[in-house]
């Protein structure tokens, strides 16, 4: 995950101007493409220096990690932000159609069965 500033020409006076995305590489196949998640927009006005740790953080928000690089406040905050936009775009992509198999249990033939017990216990402790 990485920010891309891309040089973009005014429809109405041909002027140019950037807008700042958060980008995904994505392997099909083999070959790498990338795909956009977020438009961060024309005004995005974090420094360069800063952009690969925001998306690091950024990454590790939506993947769930434990151990966090450090942020100071602001950029913390913005990750948040981005991160919870990025977050509702993947829920609302549509899921593939779940793919069920019907299975006969009886036509099962069995190498080793085995059984499977569940104990639980109240201890407590003094």
């Amino acid at each position: 995950m990485y920010i891309r500033r891309t040089s973009i020409k005014s429809r109405r006076t041909g002027e140019p101007y950037y807008t700042y995305r958060l980008v995904e590489s994505v392997r099909i196949g083999d070959k790498v493409r990338q795909h956009t998640l977020i438009n961060l927009g024309r005004h995005f006005d974090v420094p360069r220096e800063q952009w690969a740790s925001l998306a690091r953080r950024i990454e590790q928000i939506t993947q769930g990690e434990l151990f966090p690089c450090k942020l100071d406040a602001q950029p913390e905050e913005m990750a948040q932000h981005y991160a919870a936009i990025v977050i509702n775009a993947r829920s609302r992509q549509p899921a593939t159609s779940p793919d069920y198999q019907s299975v006969d249990i009886a036509s099962l033939e069995l190498l080793r069965p085995r059984s499977v017990e569940c104990r639980t216990t109240n201890q407590t402790r003094h």
